[in-house]
């Protein structure tokens, strides 16, 4: 099974996007064909991101299939060492981190602004290369 990291725009678009790709998406985390893997400071980003109203729909995500990695030590100081070479900011530098540590090879994103420098570690990837490999 692949596993997959995943940004937090994608997180929020799976909270309130309820069709399309997202639907799909959701649908083939629920069916383990991936495994959706999140570092838990996308949290902090949802919940300024989407706001107080709809802090239920963020608190459930953790009884959903989606894999939360909570920030170790290791992961802190690799992201140390990802911001200090690619100044990316630290939010983006924990969520790579993240998936090095936990050995995943692509990161579902939008902002490959910050991601396409880390593209030699964790490689960025849109929704529809994910939907395929889910099949």
């Amino acid at each position: 099974m692949n596993k997959i990291l995943i940004d937090t725009m994608h997180i929020a678009g799976l909270l309130t996007n309820e069709s399309g790709a997202y639907f799909e998406l959701a649908k083939a985390i629920k069916n383990q064909k991936i495994t959706g893997v999140v570092s838990v400071v996308t949290l902090t980003e949802l919940i300024k991101i989407l706001g107080e109203e709809n802090r239920d729909k963020i608190n459930d995500l953790v009884y959903t299939k989606l894999v939360f990695i909570n920030i170790t030590q290791k992961i802190a100081m690799r992201a140390g060492d990802i911001r200090l070479k690619y100044d990316i900011p630290t939010i983006d530098s924990l969520i790579a981190a993240t998936g090095l540590v936990e050995n995943i090879k692509h990161i579902l994103t939008h902002d490959t602004r910050h991601f396409e420098v880390t593209r030699n570690l964790i490689k960025p990837v849109d929704l529809k290369t994910v939907l395929k490999m889910a099949n």
